[in-house]
């Protein structure tokens, strides 16, 4: 579902080659996975940040019979788990109940979740529970903070303030826009920015992980990774395994946390309840989640699967666009040039897929002319 993106091209090659038939529901034709050679049927119209999505979708499949749903945006995830009674008796879903993964996903509930059984997570205000006219409860805090609404991806309405009467200017006008917020510790720049992917059993006990580094990222102040590695972080991935067993989770869940460089703590930001663009260079390391959620949704064992990191990952349109903006151009390690190497991998690009690469970055092109949503995708204000 939203298999247009560019990580439906790698969900769909891990799927064929595991011997599973794919099909992909998409919101245009100028898209990576409604051109990938690896898809066996192609569906239009179909964008899960539209109204009325959920009616067409459960429309489409009861004439259209599927034995596994796979999500790859949020919105699609919140409508599996939402209408997950009314999906069951028409097709396999591998998702929490409304109730747990709003628990999950909605990252103040997260950080309460932290708070409470002591996970690493940055010091948190709910501003639905906290009025930001209470000047006293705020005199405290340690400025700047992240204004955060508890729903939301990819950094969309997260606004930085440096005092109280910052945050008082700002506040109305997110919470207009994007309902409920918190507000959030800022960790300062220089710490490491990292996703951590679990995939439980059906009992929801985390069976397979893995820990990616996010070493470029567009837009450059705090955006989607357009360079990254796997690395072996066997604590942090634990804890974040403790985390959704705490919540009662079951499935695939990546975490995005963030390094305290003073401390040197990851600290767990959020969980997004679906395969994250980046995650190819998971597959190449090893881990096919898609496979497993697929396994796992029919009620199969869990394969074998052996975690080999250091595979790096580029996205080369967004990694394009970082080199444009990033004053650390030529100083990046990585080096931006270096194009080649038998663990580099590109998140835009499969071998034998070209014309998934051309239409796909030439609907990128045509998103990035547009003013309204460049300013969606501009990242943390400052």
């Amino acid at each position: 579902m939203d298999g247009g993106a560019a990580h439906a091209m790698a969900i769909a090659e891990c799927l064929k080659k595991s011997g599973y038939d794919v099909a992909v529901a998409c919101d245009n034709k100028n898209e990576y996975g409604y051109h990938t050679r690896h898809a066996d049927e192609r569906f239009l119209g179909f964008d899960s940040h539209h109204e009325g999505y959920a009616e067409k979708m459960i429309a489409f499949l009861k004439n259209h019979h599927y034995d596994v749903l796979i999500p790859t945006s949020d919105t699609a995830a919140e409508f599996m788990s939402f209408h997950k009674e009314e999906l069951l008796p028409l097709t396999g879903v591998l998702m929490p109940s409304k109730e747990v993964f709003k628990k999950g996903y909605d990252k103040n509930e997260l950080m309460k979740v932290c708070k409470e059984h002591g996970f690493p997570h940055p010091l948190t205000i709910d501003l639905s529970v906290v009025s930001v006219d209470d000047a006293e409860t705020f005199a405290s805090f340690p400025y700047p903070g992240l204004l955060k609404p508890n729903l939301t991806s990819g950094g969309r309405g997260m606004t930085l303030v440096h005092s109280y009467e910052e945050l008082k200017s700002v506040c109305p006008a997110i919470h207009e826009q994007f309902g409920d917020c918190h507000l959030q510790q800022f960790i300062k720049a220089g710490g490491r920015q990292v996703k951590v992917q679990i995939m439980t059993d059906k009992d929801g006990y985390p069976a397979f992980n893995s820990v990616i580094w996010k070493q470029r990222y567009y837009p450059v102040n705090g955006g989607s990774s357009c360079c990254n590695v796997t690395i072996d972080n066997p604590t942090i991935a634990k804890t974040c395994g403790e985390v959704l067993k705490t919540i009662g989770w079951v499935g695939f869940a990546d975490f995005d946390l963030i390094e305290n460089p003073d401390t040197h703590e990851l600290l767990i930001m959020e969980i997004n309840p679906r395969i994250p663009a980046c995650v190819r260079s998971a597959f190449k390391s090893g881990m096919d989640y898609a496979t497993m959620i697929a396994d796992v949704t029919l009620g199969q064992p869990l394969r074998y699967y052996e975690y080999k990191p250091g595979k790096r990952l580029r996205h080369l349109g967004f990694d394009v666009l970082w080199f444009l903006k990033s004053p650390d151009r030529f100083k990046a390690k990585p080096s931006w040039f270096r194009f080649f190497g038998k663990d580099t991998y590109y998140q835009d690009w499969l071998k034998g897929d070209f014309s998934a690469f051309f239409w796909g970055t030439w609907g990128n092109f045509k998103k990035q002319m547009d003013p309204e949503f460049r300013k969606a995708k501009s990242g943390v204000k400052v």
